[in-house]
């Protein structure tokens, strides 16, 4: 089975490139009989070919990056608040949404891809929550290791008899968190599956697709030492495998 995994644009020394984090890839080779393809999420001449590089592909993981989709995709003006963008990655990411859901080719969203999955769907952002009354710091703590940037830090909290209830058969557990934005209002056939303790919407499902599911967390992290990543992985897998069997 072929897994699609959008890229994202990074710069060295020498030029720009496109790559995926290795914490995606390892979390998938632990725990999915996959073969990822990544999908570059800009191009010199234009995006890739949505529908065709669709059809070939058995799901779809968005991962998430440091950048924020422009706010033009969701009617609010640009702002210091909304930056850094990549608008390379946005054109990808909507049109690639889109064109899954056409198909009912499973997704699941990660980070900047769950928020993608929302915009793509309608929905909108907002920013700066940690600047809100009553709001967690959900930050990205300062650290140069990952141990202590991916840690978990807040609970959240499941929808009662939601996907994640169902699947890992309790109502909370603990996840990391790295935004500073958040899913403001929710896209079109999007239930909301989990919030944080301060009412953060952290988990999304498309109440009309296959399997399409996104999350704010980062599961690819510390997957082997939470109780949400190995289930997540297996049923992505497990839905990846009734899609392909089904062509």
């Amino acid at each position: 089975m072929l897994l699609g995994i959008i890229c994202n644009k990074k710069s060295d020394d020498i030029d720009s490139l496109q790559a995926v984090n290795h914490m995606y890839l390892n979390a998938v080779a632990t725990h999915m009989a996959v073969q990822p393809v990544l999908i570059p999420a800009e191009m010199d001449e234009g995006t890739p070919d949505v529908a065709l590089l669709l059809q070939r592909l058995d799901g779809l993981l968005l991962t998430g990056n440091r950048t924020n989709l422009h706010p033009s995709n969701f009617g609010i003006a640009p702002s210091p608040a909304y930056e850094p963008y990549d608008r390379g990655r946005d054109a990808v990411a909507l049109a690639l949404v889109k064109g899954a859901l056409a198909i009912d080719l499973p997704v699941l969203a990660i980070c900047r891809g769950y928020q993608e999955l929302n915009v793509a769907c309608g929905g909108s952002l907002m920013t700066d929550i940690h600047l809100q009354d009553g709001r967690l710091a959900h930050l990205t703590p300062d650290s140069d290791y990952n141990t202590k940037r991916f840690a978990a830090r807040h609970d959240v909290h499941f929808t009662e008899d939601g996907y994640f209830h169902k699947l890992l058969g309790v109502r909370s557990a603990i996840t990391n968190s790295l935004h500073w934005q958040a899913v403001d209002r929710v896209g079109e056939n999007l239930a909301i599956e989990a919030r944080a303790e301060d009412g953060i919407i952290e988990a999304l499902r498309h109440t009309k697709a296959r399997y399409c599911v996104g999350v704010q967390w980062h599961p690819e992290f510390q997957f082997g030492e939470n109780i949400i990543s190995a289930p997540l992985f297996a049923d992505f897998e497990r839905a990846m495998r009734d899609y392909a069997d089904g062509k």
